[in-house]
């Protein structure tokens, strides 16, 4: 693994587990086995390396949606992996991460909402147009609206306004999807949904 890759890799991981602010050059030097000198030959400042490690995090989600849209499967099928890849994401994030970037980190969080509305919003809108074409989703449900919801429903967990207290970020983005895709499907889409599930727990 090339230093640079290394660096973001071990950034990361101590922004996922401590927020970003928290985190110091001196704190990802230690964990990284690395000399800080050698950070700041590939990274000029903490807001570059988080530039850096974010943009990286962005790529590989772009890459991600973007095989989950080309795959031909079912609108249910696709949110189903959605669930999972979303376990996956969250499941050691500290919900102070976007609160941070959003507050003390502006070019970063300007990336972000780019690449929400450019990406995210755009593959989640698809993904409900699709379930209405078969059936499994309401056919009245307007999908540039929920798409905008939806995202809104992943990123204001992070200002830290739910209910920690015995519960995960994670616990806590799983309800909530859950409660949004019931809100979508017709009775074909219901029964599609719980048979696959089921599949899914043999």
């Amino acid at each position: 693994m090339e230093t640079r890759e290394k660096i973001i890799q071990v950034a990361m991981e101590q922004f996922m587990l401590y927020g970003v602010r928290a985190v110091t050059m001196d704190d990802i030097a230690r964990n990284g086995g690395i000399s800080k000198k050698t950070i700041y030959e590939e990274f000029t400042s903490k807001e570059e390396l988080v530039n850096g490690v974010f943009e990286s995090a962005m790529r590989q989600d772009e890459c991600v949606f973007q095989e989950m849209m080309e795959k031909e499967e079912s609108a249910i099928d696709h949110l189903i992996r959605m669930t999972k890849y979303l376990r996956g994401r969250f499941a050691k994030m500290n919900p102070l991460v976007l609160h941070d970037i959003q507050r003390y980190y502006p070019q970063c969080w300007k990336r972000l909402e780019q690449f929400k509305r450019e990406h995210a919003l755009k593959g989640i809108a698809g993904i409900l147009e699709r379930g209405k074409k078969s059936g499994d989703f309401r056919p009245e449900i307007n999908s540039e609206i929920l798409a905008h919801m939806r995202l809104e429903q992943v990123t204001n967990s992070f200002s830290g306004n739910f209910p920690s207290d015995g519960y995960s970020l994670l616990d806590f983005q799983l309800q909530v999807l859950d409660h949004f895709i019931h809100g979508l499907l017709t009775d074909q889409g219901r029964a599609t949904y719980y048979q696959k599930l089921k599949n899914q727990e043999r």
